[in-house]
C-alpha cells in the first residue's frame, strides 16, 4: 500500500492490518488514505467493504487516542453512514490502559493492536450508522425491560432486523392479551344474523388473521379510550414487517437504505408498544 500522510514507523503496521482485514475478515477494495464518502471528508488509514456491505475503515496511529474522530462518528451516525471504525496501533512496550479502550469502546469504535504474530482485535466496532439509536427501556414494565436492553443491544451490534423482531414479539403477545380481555369484557359486536361464531384461536392462531378479527368484531369503548383505530391500524401494519424476510443488503447503497429503515421501524415498533401498555392498563 502507499501512504502519503502515515508516520513511516507506521507503514509495517498499516501493512499487516491491510494483509489481515482480505484475509480473515474478506474486506476488498481495500485502499489507502482515500476519501470514504464525498460529503464526510475523511480519509481513513485504510478502508474497504466487508461481505455485510458494510465499510470498514481503520486509523492506523501509535496509540489509542479518539479525540480527533468525534466529528467523524457524529457525522456517521446522524447521516447513517454504515461504517465499522477500528483504531489499531502497534503492541506498545507497556500495555494500554483498560479504561482507554472501553473509552473507544463506548463512542462505537473497535480496537486493533498488531503485536509481533498479528493484528489482535481487541473490541469489535458497532456499525455507526446504528449507534445514535437509544430505546428507555425504563418507561416499560420490568417483565418487559430485559428483552428491550436486548433488542438495543442486538440492533447497536449489527442485527437490526433481529432487534426489530424481539420488539415485534413483544408487540404480538402483548396485543393477543389485549384483544383476549376486550372480548371477555364484551367489548365485540354483536354476531349479525345467520352469522357463525369465529372459530380462530386467539392465543396461538396466525397473527394476521387475529387482527383482522379483531378490527372486525371490537367496538370503540370509552371504558378503553386508548384503543382506538389508529392503534388497531398499526399493529396490522407490524404484521406485514414482521411477515417480510430479511434479505441481506447486495450493495451499500442497500445497506445505506436497509439500516436507515430499520432504524425507523425499530422506533416505530418502541412506540407503539409503549402505546399498548397504556392500552393494556385501561383494561
Amino acid at each position: 500500500m502507499n501512504y502519503k500522510f502515515l508516520p513511516d514507523q507506521l507503514h509495517s503496521t498499516a501493512d499487516l492490518v491491510a494483509e489481515y482485514l482480505k484475509e480473515e475478515r474478506s474486506v476488498t477494495g481495500v485502499r489507502a488514505e482515500e476519501q470514504v464518502d464525498a460529503e464526510l471528508g475523511y480519509r481513513p488509514t485504510l478502508y474497504g467493504l466487508n461481505h455485510e456491505k458494510y465499510i470498514v475503515a481503520i486509523e492506523v496511529q501509535d496509540n489509542i487516542n479518539t479525540a480527533h474522530l468525534d466529528s467523524v462518528i457524529l457525522d456517521c451516525v446522524t447521516r447513517a453512514i454504515p461504517m465499522k471504525l477500528f483504531l489499531a496501533f502497534p503492541s506498545p512496550a507497556t500495555p494500554i490502559p483498560h479504561s482507554l479502550i472501553e473509552s473507544a469502546h463506548k463512542k462505537g469504535l473497535g480496537v486493533i493492536e498488531v503485536r509481533s504474530t498479528g493484528p489482535v482485535v481487541l473490541r469489535e466496532a458497532l456499525p455507526l450508522s446504528l449507534l445514535g439509536y437509544r430505546l428507555d427501556h425504563k418507561k416499560f414494565p420490568k417483565k418487559m425491560r430485559g428483552t428491550l436492553i436486548e433488542a438495543t443491544s442486538t440492533f447497536r451490534d449489527g442485527s437490526p432486523a433481529k432487534a426489530c423482531a424481539l420488539v415485534y414479539d413483544e408487540i404480538e403477545d402483548l396485543s393477543r392479551s389485549i384483544i383476549k380481555k376486550t372480548k371477555k369484557k364484551k367489548m365485540w359486536r354483536k354476531l349479525k344474523s345467520g352469522q357463525k361464531p369465529p372459530k380462530l384461536n386467539l392465543d396461538n392462531g396466525p397473527w394476521e388473521k387475529v387482527i383482522e378479527l379483531f378490527q372486525n368484531f371490537f367496538v370503540l369503548n370509552k371504558k378503553a379510550p386508548k384503543i382506538t383505530s389508529n392503534l388497531i391500524h398499526r399493529v396490522a401494519a407490524v404484521t406485514a414487517f414482521r411477515n417480510q424476510s430479511g434479505h441481506k443488503p447486495k450493495t451499500l447503497a442497500e445497506r445505506i437504505r436497509r439500516d436507515g429503515e430499520l432504524r425507523t421501524r425499530l422506533e416505530s415498533a418502541a412506540d407503539l408498544l409503549l402505546d399498548l401498555v397504556e392500552a393494556n392498563s385501561q383494561l
